[in-house]
């Protein structure tokens, strides 16, 4: 009983205690509501200002008080750092209209005149820039319409029937019509002009449509016929008044008016009358893209150690063209662009089985090729600089067949293959360039697989003499083949006489067959497929040894920036995507 009593007693001490701590609780909650809310009565914000921020350090010890700068500096850190990585990212340089570019070339011009320009670099350079053309190769070789907008091509392939723009204006004023590309063509045909480009269009006639369209008839289908139209036109108001025994001596030759994207704007001669400086604006009334670059200026020098001399000096911002010889010769090598640009040109050795009755030997041919390192000849050549070669249509082109595999370095083989048949040969070759180490090379080789060979050392004269009259055994010789894929003037058996350039002799009906009819198709899948039956013929037949294609070093300074492409037909092709180049930028957000 004495035990239930104190239990009782107990519990209601206990329940007393309960209720007081919860009346206590109850009491502080609600005194902290009213501090709160008397607090918010004063401040609705529940972040600190300014202000409020000036008493913290009276709440907080020493300690506490670095621990928080440390952290806030931590984050001004890393915000920094994620915004210069955002901007880097997306940040970006667009190009802005206007500064200069000043070239160096080493030569001067004399005709910038589309009749006669494409004889002399200068001149097709300067006129590449001052007249429209109907097509014209881009930066990557391929053709593409220049003032064209449309052309049709008759089933026959004897007729092309083309359209021009009809916003192409003179730099003087006016507009370029049929007419104008009508009085052009006929100027070149014209024998008292004496073009260099009057061969071309034999049996070509030319007539109008329209104010804007025109015809070409062509005597035979030639399909590589639109790669002809790429000679600058001239606009027949001015010329039609110059007399043709004065035409190249007209103050036009130099002081032009065309339609391109640069306009003559004036020139620079030195106390003795020769030309120092030729100077070109921007045509703003071009009907492409407007250059971003407003001028183009052109410095003249006696030759490559001068030219180079004016780079390193920073006279000029880039050279026209910087031969291989003298590429060491440019200091600051990290400040340049160096644009190794394929040539449609090959490098080969050709066999001449009329003249060494050993080379008809199909045999004794295919062993001398696999006894060549072509690699390391490359290396030896130009320190790697030059494209390898495998075929006389270099691997840019749409014709290039890849399915036929390269012959490789067999030396083994090529010794056990020649072994015991006591063959001599003489290779001829021209005292040019680095020609007389890789023909070095060559002979050293086919010495290595038994072979006794002779170099024949010869100057350029003496080698078109030789050309000529066929006499050589084997020559080591470069052939310029053209943006077009048609070779029928190289390999045709017509072509193997004394006025062809079938340099090897090359005869077979297969091979005939197939470039003879390429090179009329208007169907250019057509086309392409015949060549590339025409490369395996080729490569089983051996007339030749194609070795390399040398490349055209263009180099500028790397603040002139937007050039492009890898192919340059003609040298003045490097200005193809002139409209694309700038040395101004402005800095834009890219999302």
């Amino acid at each position: 009983m004495i035990l239930l009593k104190k239990k009782i007693t107990a519990w209601r001490l206990k329940l007393a205690k309960s209720r007081f701590f919860s009346i206590f609780n109850l009491h502080l909650r609600t005194q902290e509501e009213m501090d709160k809310s008397l607090v918010y009565s004063l401040s609705s914000r529940k972040i600190p200002n300014r202000v409020q921020f000036k008493y913290l350090r009276r709440f907080l010890n020493p300690r506490e008080h670095l621990v928080i700068k440390i952290c806030l500096l931590i984050i001004l850190v890393n915000a920094v750092y994620l915004g210069i990585v955002f901007f880097r990212k997306h940040l970006e340089a667009t190009p802005l209209p206007g500064g200069q570019y000043i070239e160096g070339v080493v030569g001067y011009p004399k005709n910038i005149n589309p009749l006669y320009a494409s004889s002399r670099d200068i001149d097709d350079d300067l006129s590449r820039l001052i007249y429209s053309r109907l097509f014209a190769y881009d930066t990557f070789g391929q053709l593409a319409p220049d003032i064209a907008s449309s052309y049709e091509i008759s089933s026959d392939g004897r007729e092309y029937i083309i359209k021009i723009r009809d916003d192409v204006t003179w730099h003087n004023g006016g507009q370029l019509k049929a007419d104008d590309v009508i009085f052009t063509f006929n100027l070149i045909k014209d024998p008292a002009y004496r073009s260099s480009l009057a061969a071309s269009f034999s049996g070509v006639d030319i007539s109008k449509v329209d104010d804007y369209t025109l015809k070409f008839s062509l005597s035979e289908p030639y399909a590589p016929f639109l790669e002809l139209l790429t000679f600058g036109i001239m606009p027949g108001n001015i010329w039609n008044n110059i007399d043709a025994n004065n035409a190249s001596l007209s103050e036009l030759n130099l002081k032009p008016v065309g339609s391109g994207p640069y306009r003559f704007k004036s020139l620079v001669r030195n106390r003795v009358g020769d030309l120092k400086e030729y100077r070109l604006a921007v045509n703003d009334n071009y009907y492409g893209q407007t250059p971003y670059i407003k001028s183009i200026t052109f410095k003249f020098y006696i030759d490559y150690a001068q030219a180079i001399e004016a780079l390193n000096d920073g006279q000029v911002d880039g050279l026209s063209y910087l031969p291989l010889a003298n590429r060491a010769e440019v200091l600051a090598k990290n400040s340049f662009f160096f644009y190794d640009l394929v040539r449609p040109q090959v490098m080969a050795i050709f066999f001449n089985g009329d003249k060494n009755k050993q080379l008809a030997d199909k045999g004794i041919r295919s062993a001398l090729r696999s006894a060549l390192d072509k690699d390391n000849l490359v290396s030896i050549s130009s320190e790697g600089i030059y494209r390898r070669a495998d075929g006389p249509i270099l691997s840019f082109s749409a014709a290039y067949n890849p399915d036929i595999m390269p012959v490789q370095y067999d030396p083994e083989g090529a010794a056990v293959a020649l072994g015991g048949k006591s063959i001599a040969l003489t290779i001829t070759v021209v005292d040019y360039g680095n020609n007389l180490s890789v023909a070095q090379a060559v002979k050293d080789y086919w010495e290595k697989a038994g072979v006794k060979v002779d170099l024949k050392i010869v100057s350029a004269e003496q080698a078109a003499d030789l050309i000529k009259s066929r006499d050589f055994e084997i020559i080591l010789y470069g052939q310029a083949i053209g943006g077009d894929p048609d070779i029928y003037a190289f390999w045709h058996s017509s072509q193997s006489g004394a006025s062809g350039l079938n340099l090897a002799g090359y005869r077979s009906e297969a091979a005939d067959k197939l470039l003879s009819e390429a090179r009329t198709s208007v169907v250019l899948a057509d086309r392409i497929e015949k060549y590339r039956q025409f490369q395996e013929i080729l490569n089983t037949d051996v007339p030749a040894i194609f070795l390399y294609s040398p490349t055209y070093t263009y180099i500028h300074r790397k603040s002139i920036k937007g050039f492009s492409g890898d192919v340059l037909i003609k040298p003045a092709d490097r200005f193809s995507g002139i409209a694309g180049w700038y040395v101004r930028t402005k800095k834009k957000l890219a999302w």
